[in-house]
């Protein structure tokens, strides 16, 4: 199976600026809108801080997430909902600041989405895995060494190499059942700097040897 290749340090720099530049114009037109309608609500001198109350909420959910995912684990009601909240506060903010027309609402809209759009597509940058080499398929075990024959009547022990990535795993899982909680193919693959798949090819042949040690 061929291998993944990771983008280069220039295209994820280029990326990540158009990103930045997109939620950053997104975010202050959204907060013009959303200060605007507090102050239409009545709050005085707490319009200013109320947008970044829904903003912030955004961005705590979307990394509440990242960091969720990267442990290997699922996003989680709670981090979805809030931000699934954040949003639609926003995307409500600033439809009200709009003319009472269809054009307005859509293009005072915009801004919410696009800043929680980019926002996401930033943290996407820091999930992209680090490209290797995948040469054997997940669920097969390495193939048995046979014996060398030395010489007449000798017959020497098969030399077998250290696996450092093997041991790491093991390590990896041992250190998690001692502490009770689960290791996926997430957790190794960001602590090992491999895939994901390279990582679900590692667990599978870790368990397979049976409570997380090397046979």
């Amino acid at each position: 199976m061929s291998a993944r290749v990771a983008p280069g340090w220039a295209t994820r720099v280029v990326t990540v600026a158009a990103v930045l530049l997109v939620a950053a114009v997104a975010a202050v037109v959204s907060y013009a809108h959303m200060q605007e309608v507090a102050e239409r609500a009545g709050e005085g001198w707490r319009a200013w801080l109320l947008p970044l109350s829904v903003d912030g909420l955004v961005v705590a959910a979307s990394m509440g997430l990242l960091t969720r995912r990267r442990a290997g684990l699922p996003g989680g009601r709670l981090a979805w909902c809030a931000l699934l909240g954040g949003v639609g506060a926003s995307l409500a903010a600033n439809i009200a600041a709009a003319e009472p027309t269809a054009t307005a609402r859509v293009v005072a809209a915009w801004p919410a989405l696009a800043f929680a759009v980019a926002f996401e597509l930033l943290l996407q940058q820091r999930r992209v895995p680090v490209a290797e080499p995948v040469d054997e398929p997940v669920g097969e075990d390495t193939p048995a060494l046979e014996p060398v024959v030395d010489g007449p009547g000798e017959v020497l022990e098969p030399v077998v190499e250290p696996d450092p990535l093997g041991t790491a795993v093991a390590q990896l899982v041992g250190a998690a059942h001692a502490e009770g909680r689960p290791v996926g193919r997430r957790t190794v693959a960001r602590e090992l700097g491999v895939t994901e798949y390279r990582a679900g090819q590692l667990l599978a042949r870790t368990n397979h040897n049976g409570d997380g040690r090397q046979s």
